[in-house]
Order: C-alpha cells, then structure tokens, then sequence
C-alpha cells in the first residue's frame, strides 16, 4: 500500500445501518465466542444478535421506555452487547458504567446520567433496594444474568424480553423497526474516568460513534479472531474494538476474568488484542520471568539478535524462531492495538522482535475516541509516536515551546457534542475557533506524525523554566528498575511554594519485595538512584525514590488516580 494512505471503508449512516449491514454481509458468520456458566463455549451470529437486538429494542419500546437512558453496568459479555445496540438503535439513550464502581460511586452516576432503566448484572444486585432509595427516578431494573436468584417482582430478566419482543414482531409489531435514527443528536454519555478529578458525562452521537468506527477500519483490518479484554464501558475498547469488529466482521473471543487472561488466550488462539500498556508490561514481564526460570534468557536475547539481523537483508523467520514464546498467547498472536498511553520503546521493540506487531495509537473519551493510529502497514515505525490523525480528524498543536510541544487540540465529526448537563466545562473545553482541547502535551513532526508528552495538568514547571513530564521519568524508572511495577513522579515543593525536587513514589513488584525487608529494599532504591539518573538531563534527575506501600488507586484502564497523590504517592 502507497506509504501513509489509510485503508478505504465502506460509509455507514448511523449504527442501526452498521447492524443491518453485518447481519446482511456476515449473517451465519459468528459474532462472538464466550465461556458461558459451565465454562463452555458459546457462539452468537451476525445474524442472531441482529435478530435479537429488534426483539429487545421491540420490548422496550412496548414497556413504554421510548426515550429515556438506560444504565448499562455488568460483565462484558454478548449480553451487554446487545443491551448497548438495542437501546442505541431505536430506544433511548445508552448510559455505559464500569463495573468496578464503588456503590456510593455507581449511585452519584445515575443520578448525574438521569438513568430510569437500568440493565445489571451480578453486580450491585444485592444492594439494589439502597440503590433504589438513592435513586428514586429509577423505574425500571432488566436482569442480564438468568442464574441470578430474582428476588423482586419487579426485576425483569433479558430473556424474558427478549422472548416477548419476538412475539411482538412476529405479530407485526414495527415501532422498534421504524424509528428513525438521528445521527446528530445525543445517543450515549460516557462518563470520563477521573484521573484528574469528578467524572463528567460525554455525550456522543451516532455520528461521533460511527466515524471513530470508520476512522478505526481506515488503519487496522484484523483477521479471524480478536480477544477482548478491557472493559466494555470504556470508550476505547468499545468504539476501536467491540463495535468496529461488528463492522468488519471479526469473531470477537470474550476474556471473562483478568485472572484467567492467559488460559483464555490458549483457548481462543486470537490474532488480535486491543490492550493499554499495563497488559504489555505483564506479558514483558510473563516471557522474561519465564526465560529466566527456565535459564534460556541469554538464549532469548541471542535469538532476537540473530533474528533482527537477518530481518534486514528479507529474512524473516520470528514466527518460527520464537514459536515456544508466541504459543504462550495461543500461537497466533500477530497484531497488539495500544491505546490509553505511550508503550515503553523497549517493549515495543521487544514485541516486534518476537513477531508481534503493536500500533500505538491516541485517543480520548471526547473525540469518541480515535484521533490518531498507526497502520502495522506502514513503513518505519516509531515506537514513540501514536501516529497520525485519522481520516475525518484534524490535529494541531497550540501555542507550541521552542521545542514545539504545546497542547494537542483536534477538530472533526469525533468531536463529542459537549458534556452532559454542564455547559460550563463544555465552552472552556472549546477554543473560540471551534477546537476542542484535549488537556495533552505532545508536538507532530513534519510528516504529521503525533508525540505525546504527557498531561498538561500533570506537567512540572521548575524555578529554572525546564518542563518536565512525569510520564516520561516513569517509564524510565519501570525500565531501568525491573523489580518497580508501578511509580509515580512529583515535585516537591519548597518553602515558597514552587515545585523543584522531583522524587517518585515506587510499588514494587511483590514478589521481588516478599525476597526483602521494607529497610533493604530502601537502602536498595537508594543505591539504584543512580543508575536511573544516569541517562536523565540533570534537571530531570530525582532526588528520592520512595516505597508506595499499597498498588496505586487506578481506573478502570488501569491508569493512576493521579489527584489522589498530589503530595506523592505516600
């Protein structure tokens, strides 16, 4: 393919159009595969979830649910899929939660998202009568799992509905069919994750939605199976992966618990992930814990040598080479979609070393959320780049430094329509020229290639004028000090007030830290301090690294609750 031209996509309306043009061009092929209550797998089909998504969207609308948000809090599953497509396609406005909420949390979301219906799982069943004393507008509860013991009357169970939508439709019933869709207007609210403060509600369209599913094909075209394992409610694994899979066709595989990732993936032998980088770092960190056990590490490291060597005059034998590696991800493991923030370069190179190829890419929840991707296509790769802006987006960096980095602002059909219910943060989330700022410090080199930097709010001015980004330090520490899981970097301030010792606060790996007492894993960060200095300019050395005793609090993509270490991470 010609050198950065995006692949050509197939325009949809709206995602009624998507659904009605995968049930048509993949009909028998099947959808999803999933574990189902005694861990076998089951299968749904284009064409089956289609079906199923009029019958719902036919009950709802019969319930007299027309119109209203319709909370979607559960397990990822087909189930959740199909609540997602049924309201969005002609019943109201869908409302995704994260499962991981606490119950005080979940309540101040469907209060803040105006939800009456809501569709659960397991979760927060059993505290559903205080949920519903907090939530008085709260009309109506739909049951997804059918194993559930119903302890209320007037609990609705999915397939129940699902049954009586059926029968509705089969009687001539075309309310649900005949809605029409208008692409323009407020469809979802995505609540933002809250790394830097109070979650706010995206509001989104069939139009945002459809041209971050467009803009997704446009870069990558996987085959066969994917594997999904983030969760459903989070913008990037439903709009890049969940919903354009459904676009192009892929057997989306169903990862049912972070504990089972691996076993799951021997199972389903996927081609495909979209994954942060907390997942990168424990697959790393998985091969080499396993060289080293099985003293093959020098091996390992020889090899890639060997291999990168003769990739360059066309040799290309990874896949045969590092099969005994490959086969810990099911053998067929070709392509790692990375979003959320930047890959480690090491990492990256260490994952195309082996036949495994990662994207980077860059997105927010308010552009729904693509802005930027690489295509596995193109020629050099840059493990420190996220791309360039995909099709239908346009990118610019404001009032850039000399090195120009400023913030990366972007404009396009991506764009959401505000946040909900808030007309404040939404016009100083806008430039006066119609921009929306994303918070984030990056530059774009000549080519249009993006560069992330890091948070403009997280972002450290010392006394000298020097810009540091935390982000960047952090990944150097997680590199350079392989027993040091997670670490965040602050400055601390001095007696006026202004930030100038940078330190970090450190969780170490557990199991290196069960080998040694809280003293002699201080006295040997403190040695190591050194040696993390060693490659940082001096303005961005540190002066301290400190034992964070507890895993850091985090969203649900795994990314640091950083408000809640203002003062570090103690």
């Amino acid at each position: 393919m010609p050198r950065y031209k995006f692949y050509k996509v197939e325009p949809v309306d709206d995602l009624r159009h998507l659904m009605e043009r995968s049930a048509h061009k993949y009909c028998n092929h099947i959808a999803y595969r999933e574990f189902g209550h005694d861990r076998t797998i089951e299968v749904v089909s284009y064409k089956m979830l289609y079906k199923r998504m009029n019958f719902l969207g036919t009950a709802l609308i019969d319930m007299g649910l027309q119109g209203k948000h319709f909370g979607i809090v559960a397990d990822n599953s087909s189930l959740w899929v199909l609540s997602y497509l049924s309201v969005i396609n002609g019943a109201g406005v869908v409302v995704p939660l994260d499962k991981e909420l606490t119950t005080p949390q979940f309540i101040e979301l469907i209060q803040k998202g105006d939800i009456e219906v809501l569709f659960l799982g397991e979760r927060f069943y059993d505290e559903l009568d205080a949920i519903r004393r907090e939530c008085p507008n709260l009309s109506t509860v739909i049951l997804l799992d059918p194993l559930v013991e119903r302890d209320y009357e007037d609990v609705y169970l999915l397939y129940e509905l699902i049954r009586k939508g059926a029968r509705l439709l089969a009687e001539g019933d075309r309310r649900y069919l005949d809605v029409e869709i208008d692409r323009e207007a407020m469809a979802e609210i995505l609540f933002t994750s809250g790394t830097t403060g109070a979650n706010k509600g995206v509001m989104l369209s069939h139009k945002n939605i459809t041209s971050c599913i467009l803009a997704s094909t446009g870069v990558i075209q996987p085959k066969k199976e994917t594997f999904s394992v983030l969760p459903f409610s989070h913008s990037y694994e439903l709009s890049c992966h969940i919903l354009t899979g459904l676009y192009q066709g892929a057997t989306i595989t169903i990862n049912d618990s972070l504990k089972h990732v691996a076993e799951n993936m021997l199972e389903f032998k996927p081609y495909f992930l979209t994954v942060v980088p907390m997942f990168l770092e424990a697959f790393y960190r998985s091969v080499q814990r396993e060289a080293k056990r099985t003293h093959l590490a020098k091996h390992l490291s020889y090899g890639i040598t060997f291999s990168n060597l003769i990739r360059k005059v066309g040799i290309d034998q990874r896949r045969y080479f590092f099969k005994p590696v490959l086969e810990k991800f099911g053998g067929n493991l070709e392509m790692l979609i990375v979003g959320g923030a930047p890959v480690a370069p090491h990492i990256f190179d260490f994952f195309s070393s082996i036949g495994i190829e990662i994207a980077n890419g860059y997105g927010i929840t308010e552009c729904s959320p693509l802005v930027c991707a690489w295509n596995i296509e193109w020629k050099g790769k840059n493990a420190y780049s996220v791309g360039k802006a995909v099709t239908g987006c346009e990118v610019r960096i404001d009032n850039p430094d000399q090195d120009g980095v400023g913030e990366i602002q972007v404009k396009g059909d991506n764009v959401m329509l505000g946040y909900y219910k808030d007309e404040k943060a939404t016009e100083v989330s806008f430039t006066d020229d119609g921009w929306f700022r994303t918070g984030d410090l990056g530059y774009m080199d000549k080519k249009g290639f993006v560069y992330i930097n890091g948070r403009l709010k997280d972002l450290i001015i010392l006394p000298n004028g020097k810009n540091v980004y935390p982000e960047q330090i952090e990944d150097h520490i997680r590199h350079t000090l392989d027993y040091v899981k997670e670490c965040l970097v602050y400055a601390a301030e001095d007696k006026t007030g202004r930030q100038s010792a940078i330190q970090a606060a450190c969780y170490l790996d557990p199991e290196w830290a069960a080998l040694h007492s809280p003293e002699e894993a201080q006295e040997i960060m403190k040695k190591d301090l050194n040696e993390v200095n060693k490659t940082l300019p001096s303005y961005m050395q540190l002066t301290k690294l400190e034992i964070q005793a507890e895993e850091f609090i985090k969203t649900s993509t795994h990314k640091i609750k950083r408000y809640k270490y203002k003062a570090g991470g103690n």
